[in-house]
């Protein structure tokens, strides 16, 4: 969509810096909530390579609040399990609390494809051949500079949000710092054809040469991607396939006969951070924020996960009913998780990758021992699925919500007074707050009254779910407990209503 439409929004748009997975996902909750939102794009076109592939249970049970997942499930090839070589562990993925108990393996162009899809339906103006080139933070706006084939332009904005990967032009031009390491290694990518196929469907192989991550599209295509030990290629051209080969045989000790390659790459892995994910009107996600080696499938996961943490609030922040401060609680709740991921992938590759005769003992002997003992394989597959990670209560007020504040809300089953059926998740589809009221009938509708917009449901909820004993259970746009408790802590709930949806209109 071009210019002129951007230019009847009625209001400054919050403007979102790349068309990525997390950008466009983030234009959706925005534009879903009613506030006016537009995609700048550098690219031209959607891209074609398929990059980043994997979508865990936990993203996938975000795209379900929204009524969303089947698109991508219906398009993927699920993985119940993958298997690391060290001791021939494998991380069993069927065993999750959830109802994506796999890995959908998914191109990245089709998950682009899918989000812009659904952004453009809810409203979003998504606009390509558009560089970012300058941000200017002011009191009540930001002002955008782009340049576009026609020329440059300004655009002003109510908030910026950086989703333009790790070579962010929005936090350059602000002068931040992303601070970090990049790490000695060759590492060459490709989708190739195999004449010898793995039998596990994602497989991590250590060898002699380094490390190879092999993941099955389900098409009889591959990803294969080789880090190999010793210094890192000097050169910048585009690698050919005998080097995939002769790096795929280093590792494998036999030659797997890669062949018709749809692409292959080169670039290094990097550990690398933002000491804050926010600067006054400007925030950042995904990439930009935070990026890290792409072990364990997490990086288009993790800025999912942050689009849909920082959706609703800064959708209620834009709309007025929210104020600034709310925003504080996106960076005190992504940012941590995001530096256990990169402190995790940073032991991973350097323990997987060394040379030392001590460190290759010890993953040869005790890697196997924990991820295949039944609860350290447990751990490992909640971890890498995303359901393990829960916020810190600190962001939830000082009474902190009860003791369910900053956990996962499961995909309870619901049952009525008249003994029918539901899934708790299909009550989260207009992206509001749902409260759950086991107690009716309770008047507890009298203290929301003043939010209509808040999802009232009533019934049980199955004693699976560990939900069971708190009375009322209100839930956050993006699936999240934020407060539980009982008759006696109505008021509590009011105030923290008042915090999240903005006081009522007297």
């Amino acid at each position: 969509m071009g210019t002129s439409e951007a230019g009847r929004m009625s209001a400054d748009p919050v403007v979102i810096a790349g068309a990525g997975p997390g950008g466009l996902l983030l234009a959706g909750e925005l534009s879903l909530a009613g506030v006016p939102c537009l995609v700048l794009e550098r690219r031209a076109e959607r891209s074609v390579e398929s990059r980043a592939l994997g979508l865990q249970a936990r993203t996938m049970e975000l795209l379900a609040l929204r009524g969303v997942a089947e698109r991508f499930t219906s398009l993927s090839n699920p993985l119940d399990h993958f298997r690391v070589t060290v001791g021939s562990t494998r991380i069993q993925l069927d065993q999750l609390d959830s109802r994506f108990r796999e890995l959908a393996i998914l191109p990245q162009s089709t998950t682009e494809r899918l989000l812009e899809d659904r952004a453009r339906e809810l409203g979003a103006v998504v606009e390509r051949s558009v560089e970012v080139v300058e941000v200017r933070d002011k009191d009540d706006a930001v002002f955008v500079v782009a340049k576009t084939p026609e020329g440059q332009r300004e655009i002003r904005a109510s908030w910026v949000v950086g989703a333009d990967g790790g070579h962010s032009a929005v936090r350059k031009s602000l002068n931040l710092p992303f601070t970090g390491k990049t790490y000695d290694y060759d590492v060459v990518v490709g989708d190739v054809r195999l004449e010898h196929e793995p039998t596990d469907g994602m497989l991590v192989e250590v060898g002699k040469g380094g490390i190879v991550v092999a993941i099955d599209f389900g098409n009889g295509w591959w990803r294969m991607g080789a880090v190999t030990r010793g210094p890192a290629a000097t050169t910048t051209e585009r690698p050919t396939l005998p080097e995939l080969r002769t790096a795929l045989t280093g590792v494998f000790g036999y030659d797997v006969g890669p062949h018709d390659p749809l692409w292959i790459t080169r670039f290094r892995f990097q550990r690398r951070h933002m000491s804050s994910y926010r600067r006054g009107r400007v925030l950042f996600l995904g990439d930009a924020a935070h990026v890290h080696a792409p072990l364990g499938a997490q990086g288009v996961n993790m800025s999912l996960q942050d689009a849909m943490n920082l959706g609703w609030k800064l959708a209620s922040v834009a709309k007025g009913e929210a104020p600034p401060a709310l925003l504080d609680s996106y960076e005190q709740e992504r940012r941590p998780i995001a530096g256990r991921v990169l402190r995790v992938t940073d032991i991973g590759i350097r323990v997987l990758m060394s040379r030392n005769p001590a460190i290759r003992i010890l993953r040869r002997l005790v890697m196997p021992n924990v991820i295949g003992s039944r609860r350290g394989n447990r751990l490992a597959a909640n971890l890498v699925s995303g359901l393990a990670w829960r916020y810190s209560a600190a962001s939830f007020g000082p009474r902190r919500g009860g003791e369910l504040a900053g956990r996962r809300v499961p995909d309870a089953t619901i049952e009525d007074a008249e003994g029918h059926t539901s899934n708790l998740f299909d009550f989260f589809s207009s992206g509001n707050f749902v409260l759950v009221d086991q107690d009716q009938p309770s008047g507890v509708s009298r203290v929301i009254e003043p939010w209509p917009e808040l999802v009232l449901v009533r019934g049980r909820v199955t004693p699976a779910a560990g939900l069971g004993r708190h009375r009322f259970i209100l839930c956050r746009p993006d699936g999240y407990v934020a407060w539980a408790g009982t008759h006696a802590d109505l008021g509590e709930l009011r105030v923290r209503l008042e915090e999240w949806l903005g006081s009522p209109v007297r």
